[in-house]
C-alpha cells in the first residue's frame, strides 16, 4: 500500500471551476499535501474533472510556495460541501 502525503492544514482561499466551464468558483482550502487537496464549499461530484487556483506561503510536500494553477480529479466529497481533489499537474503561474 501506497502511504498518503503529509497533509498540511492550510485555510486559505481557492478559486475553482470545472475543467473547460467558464465560471470560477471561490472556496477555502481545509488541508493540502503534494498530492491533492481537500476544500469548501463546493457542490461538485467524485470523478469530475477541475481546474484550481491557489497560493500556498509555505513549501507543501515538494511544492514550493507560490501561485500555482493546479488540474486534477474530484475523488470524494461530503454531504457537508468538502472536495477532495487529486493533482494531475500543477504549475506556477509568474505574475507581471
Amino acid at each position: 500500500m501506497i502511504p498518503r502525503a503529509e497533509r498540511l492544514n492550510l485555510r486559505v482561499p481557492i478559486t475553482y471551476r470545472v475543467s473547460g466551464d467558464d465560471h470560477w468558483f471561490q472556496g477555502r482550502i481545509v488541508n493540502i499535501s503534494e498530492s491533492g487537496v481537500l476544500f469548501e464549499p463546493t457542490e461538485l461530484q467524485a470523478g469530475m474533472p477541475v481546474e484550481l487556483i491557489f497560493s500556498t506561503p509555505v513549501q507543501v510536500g515538494s511544492i514550493a510556495s507560490g501561485k500555482l494553477v493546479c488540474v486534477g480529479e474530484v475523488v470524494r466529497t461530503t454531504e457537508m460541501g468538502v472536495a477532495g481533489a487529486r493533482f494531475e499537474e500543477c504549475r506556477f503561474v509568474l505574475e507581471a
